[in-house]
């Protein structure tokens, strides 16, 4: 399938430019007036919230808007700006471009329509925050989930993976950096959360498809656009190439070839739902166990699942026809190995109903 879109996209931009005399008082006053507050607004300039902060770029990859605010480096005094090109383009954040002067492009324009000014081309801005993602399509939900759990025991040297930043079980390398860091996470639980914050707008099959998604992010910060500008070289002027090569540089040790078992879950839920009269839902939730012991082995989960809620789903696998003798022993169901290989990311919804 030919790829519409770039296969990685920029899920955030932060950029900065200097504030002098060219602006108009009324705009400067605006800014000044906002020092150490953010201010994040929608696509069409209505300001959706402002906080008090000191760090445009602690800011969510998923926070939906474009933020600005006024800093200082104790010499200039700055207008900062950032966003997901990819949300404010398109609405949710999940495809888009990994073109860095289209994306600031995207930025600039939503921020000159939010401060009803016309501010300055990419050139004059300096950027200090770029995260290039992709999107990798896995068989199943199960499937993401076991793809989390290996690449928290990842060990690249100096990198070490932690889910201890932010909870749940996104994956984190070097979460502090201002140079180069990564995450890994779920992106269906994203969609699903931001959804119900009324955030963003889409349909159950979107998120039934990015149930499916092993979200990859690499961050260039702030030490890194500084060395850059410190050799001579601009960042409106980065390919999209070196980009990608950039993002393969950081996982590439990490992530690349890790695998994860396929087996054909729908027969096995349908399976499972059919023997005993139950919903969907449920009928996945005892298939979810079933799996955890395949990988982790009979007395592990049955140690850590609440008793009543592992005899439940014994109690409707044994009416599937699968034995605790089977579970503990057998193959009941051949698994297929699944590498995630780095070179070989989704980037689009029709990709991602092509492989499912």
């Amino acid at each position: 399938m030919t790829c519409q879109t770039s296969p990685y996209l920029i899920d955030w931009l932060s950029l900065r430019f200097p504030i002098d005399d060219t602006l108009t008082p009324a705009l400067y006053d605006r800014i000044r007036n906002a020092m150490n507050t953010i201010s994040c607004v929608d696509s069409l300039g209505e300001v959706v919230w402002t906080k008090k902060s000191l760090d445009l770029d602690a800011i969510r990859s998923d926070t939906v808007g474009l933020c600005w605010m006024l800093q200082s480096d104790g010499k200039r005094q700055y207008l900062s700006i950032g966003a997901s090109p990819a949300s404010l383009e398109h609405g949710i954040n999940v495809f888009g471009s990994c073109d860095i002067h289209h994306c600031a492009g995207v930025l600039i324009h939503a921020a000159s329509k939010a401060l009803g000014a016309i501010l300055p081309p990419p050139p004059a801005w300096q950027c200090r925050r770029i995260d290039v993602t992709g999107n990798f399509a896995l068989p199943d939900y199960e499937s993401v989930k076991q793809a989390l759990r290996q690449l928290s025991l990842a060990d690249g040297g100096r990198r070490k993976a932690t889910n201890k930043t932010g909870g749940g079980d996104t994956v984190y390398w070097n979460p502090t950096s201002d140079l180069a860091k990564g995450k890994a996470y779920h992106k269906g639980p994203q969609l699903e959360m931001l959804r119900r914050k009324g955030a963003i707008n889409c349909n159950d099959n979107i998120i039934k498809l990015a149930n499916c998604i092993l979200r990859l992010e690499h961050t260039r910060g702030a030490r890194w656009f500084r060395d850059l500008a410190a050799s001579g070289k601009h960042w409106y002027k980065l390919k999209t190439e070196t980009l990608e090569q950039l993002f393969t540089d950081f996982f590439g040790r990490l992530v690349d070839g890790v695998e994860v078992t396929e087996m054909n879950r729908k027969s096995m839920v349908d399976r499972i739902r059919d023997a005993n009269n139950i919903s969907e839902g449920r009928a996945q939730a005892a298939f979810t166990t079933y799996r955890n012991i395949r990988q982790d082995g009979f007395e592990v989960v049955k140690g850590y699942m609440p008793s009543r809620t592992w005899y439940l789903h014994l109690k409707h696998l044994r009416a599937a026809g699968i034995s605790d003798v089977q579970l503990q022993q057998g193959n009941v169901v051949q698994f297929h190995p699944v590498r995630i290989i780095l070179a070989r990311p989704v980037c689009s919804w029709d990709d991602m109903r092509y492989v499912a």
